[in-house]
């Protein structure tokens, strides 16, 4: 009977070990208002404890490092930002928002983003993303906002982004399963003239989703324009 019960033992070990990763589809929309309970949200924060822009007086470090160069068009941040840790949103406070800005033509330093002028308001673009077993559960709903502000010009000229940003609402995730998403530039581009730049900045957020006995991981494209138009390369 012993032999028995370890024979029955290793072959359920062994069927779970080979069982195919269960598969997973995932779908963003955009919202005026988020479902959850978070409603009313705005760029000010999660519960008025968000990511706040940096004000004037601030040195150049506070901006942000430079993370990519495209010829003359420099963007200033960080390389990679934790939106979700282990099924939890992340409002950290400290790091500096993506800002696309380019360099002084005569001197060819990287401009100062507090010598940008006429940038727009705000802008948010609200989202959320499901991700559904194969059998129809719901295993995460992220909501999250993209804030960016755009139209920035530099010596009357260009339109350039400052403050860009993902910032997380709120997260559900069925029981047994660990959520975490990052968000980081991908690319920065120029969709103007030499002249008069129109700059576009691409941003990927990467899922990924982890529990006892399988695995499962996407990036999604969001992409910025200096001109305010947003466009999510979700689905």
């Amino acid at each position: 009977m012993k032999n028995l019960m370890m024979t029955l033992s290793l072959a359920l070990v062994t069927t779970v070990a080979l069982a195919a990763p269960e598969k997973f589809t995932v779908k963003t929309i955009e919202v005026s208002e988020f479902p959850s309970q978070m409603k009313g949200v705005d760029v000010g924060g999660v519960g008025g404890g968000g990511m706040t822009t940096p004000k004037p007086g601030m040195s150049f470090d506070e901006v942000g490092q430079v993370i990519a160069v495209a010829k003359d068009i420099v963007a200033l941040g960080e390389s990679i930002y934790t939106l979700v840790q282990k099924g939890k949103p992340s409002n950290t406070t400290d790091f500096a928002p993506i800002s696309i800005v380019p360099r002084d033509p005569i001197t060819k330093e990287v401009a100062d983003p507090f010598e940008m002028e006429n940038c727009s308001m705000p802008a948010q673009k609200k989202f959320v993303t499901t991700i559904n077993s194969a059998s129809g559960g719901e295993g995460v709903r992220f909501e999250y906002m993209v804030v960016y502000t755009y139209g920035c010009s530099y010596n009357g000229s260009g339109k350039y982004i400052q403050n860009a940003m993902v910032q997380p609402v709120s997260v559900k995730t069925s029981y047994g399963w660990d959520f975490n998403a990052t968000m980081k530039l991908n690319g920065i581009m120029n969709h103007g003239s030499k002249a008069l730049p129109v700059v576009g900045a691409m941003l990927s957020i990467k899922y990924s989703m982890n529990s006892w006995h399988t695995a499962f991981e996407r990036n999604d494209t969001v992409h910025i324009t200096g001109n305010g138009e947003l466009k999510n390369y979700s689905n």
